[in-house]
């Protein structure tokens, strides 16, 4: 790893450029890691890549970007997450890292039961017309949930049994569908019965866009109400 480049964004749109020549060798060759914070301390998070720091203090709940320099594919790097305060090593990662990609890394729990993970994002565009999406279920005394999209009967049921610490698969449907509602209830139950938290006029979502959603709490305190942060994925 020869340098991390950090930006830090208060939300996340994403512009790729286009390449004029599709020939010339490019000066660096990067892989960009998106991170998200859903630790419940209150202490910021710092995130090192290869004992290189690229994030100095993450808040909760709020999402980062570094930009890693890669020598070649599939090149293996250590991802560790720390507390600002004190310097406590939380949790670490092995992860191969390919040029020209993105990878979500969060940190989830507690400073005595953290739990780090790292996946690839998958940024092809949706099936045209429709949008796509995936969840990460970070709360967790919310225990296993279902997620529904367009209403609450069983043929909206999209999502069974997400657990804690469990990143979901990536789900397509037509954006008037998670306009009209996403609703997530206790696995095996349906919204009738009993939901945790149910999202109805959702305009933010457009169709050919890619979306993270985690859910968590609103404040840095198990006792308080879960919701869900809404985040743009890059698509190119």
């Amino acid at each position: 790893m020869k340098k991390i480049v950090i930006l830090l964004l208060g939300s996340l749109f994403f512009f790729p450029g286009c390449l004029g020549d599709p020939y010339p060798v490019p000066e660096t060759i990067e892989a960009r890691l998106i991170f998200y914070n859903s630790l419940m301390e209150p202490d910021k998070v710092v995130w090192e890549v290869d004992n290189s720091v690229s994030i100095s203090g993450q808040s909760y709940g709020l999402p980062a970007e570094a930009v890693a320099e890669v020598e070649d594919y599939s090149q293996l790097v250590h991802i560790k997450a720390s507390t600002l305060e004190g310097g406590i090593a939380l949790d670490s990662l092995d992860y191969h890292l390919d040029p020209f990609r993105y990878y979500m890394v969060s940190i989830l729990g507690t400073e005595e039961e953290p739990y780090l993970l790292c996946d690839t994002m998958d940024t092809g565009f949706p099936t045209i017309g429709l949008m796509k999406m995936r969840f990460l279920q970070a709360a967790e005394n919310m225990g296993a949930i279902d997620i529904y999209v367009g209403g609450g009967t069983p043929e909206h049921r999209i999502l069974s049994g997400i657990e804690y610490s469990q990143l979901s698969d990536y789900v397509e449907a037509s954006h008037e569908s998670f306009w009209n509602a996403i609703i997530i209830t206790p696995a095996g139950i349906l919204p009738g019965d009993s939901t945790i938290l149910s999202f109805t006029v959702n305009n933010n979502f457009t169709p050919n866009k890619t979306y993270l959603g985690i859910i968590n709490h609103t404040e840095i305190d198990p006792e308080s109400s879960f919701r869900m942060q809404i985040f743009n994925q890059p698509v190119y």
